[in-house]
């Protein structure tokens, strides 16, 4: 906890050091104001958690490199998902993509997805690493841990094939971002998700890479109320996915515009102007 702490406090810095760059930019010139990302873009309050639970890491170097070169910003999602979301309700990984435009103003953004469905950690690096190889993305964010938990798989095999992936994907050129699984009550009785999201929270810390803490982020909207999953009502479910995948899509698209280097892209923004 005091880790995480410190983190949150390292991202208040971030954006108070955010905010003297745009005020500095505001009196530089316009096209310099159009430069900065827009941190404080729109994360609905209802979606809002603690600093407590979700604070950005240090920074994503190959990411700020690819803008400040005015390539476009590629993400690859890549998780082990068995079914899409229900019918008419848009994806975090398309959500993903809108808010990151939003916060990147003159900067082109894409998302792609790679879906391993009810794969585990280690059958999931070969095929990741093929998936970075081909399409070369800027960032990846690997969506993994659910099947992990499941099956009760050793934790030093979900811990190596995490170590792998991540070597993997940056060895050609992609930041990553992990994520874990998704929080409901029901599903926590059932299954011992803990060891693996704390095995995820300290591997990222000891890799220097992004955890963005999906299980810790549901629990806390479960527990304020904000959402509520034992409501079995097709209307209910309904609102439930709306609400999760909107809300993630927000709160990742502020980590990842958080993390970049401001300056890699206020370059871009004022050479296009």
């Amino acid at each position: 906890m005091a880790q995480r702490g410190a983190r949150g406090r390292a991202f208040g810095r971030m954006l108070t050091v955010t905010a003297i760059l745009l005020a500095a930019a505001l009196f530089a010139s316009p096209d310099r104001a159009l430069a900065a990302p827009t941190l404080a873009a729109s994360v609905d309050p209802a979606c809002a958690v603690p600093e407590s639970v979700l604070a950005p890491g240090g920074g994503l170097p190959r990411v700020s490199a690819q803008l400040a070169a005015g390539r476009p910003l590629s993400v690859l999602v890549v998780h082990s998902a068995k079914s899409a979301p229900k019918p008419g309700i848009v994806s975090y990984p398309a959500r993903l993509e809108g808010e990151l435009r939003l916060r990147l103003p003159g900067h082109e953004v894409s998302t792609a997805v790679l879906s391993l469905p009810g794969e585990a950690a280690p059958a999931m690096v070969a095929p990741l690493t093929r998936a970075v190889e081909e399409q070369r993305p800027a960032l990846v964010v690997w969506q993994t841990g659910t099947v992990d938990a499941m099956r009760s798989l050793d934790l030093e095999s979900f811990g190596t094939a995490l170590q792998s992936g991540i070597a993997e994907v940056q060895r050609r050129g992609a930041d990553i971002v992990i994520m874990d699984m998704q929080y409901s009550m029901h599903t926590a009785q059932l299954i011992d998700f803990a060891p693996y999201v704390s095995y995820m929270s300290w591997l990222a810390q000891s890799s220097d890479v992004f955890h963005f803490p999906r299980y810790d982020i549901m629990r806390h909207w479960v527990e304020d109320g904000r959402v509520d999953f034992a409501d079995e009502s097709d209307e209910a479910k309904r609102r439930s996915y709306e609400f999760v995948h909107q809300c993630i899509g927000q709160l990742l698209a502020q980590s990842v515009a958080a993390m970049i280097d401001p300056l890699s892209i206020g370059r871009r923004t004022g050479a296009s102007n």
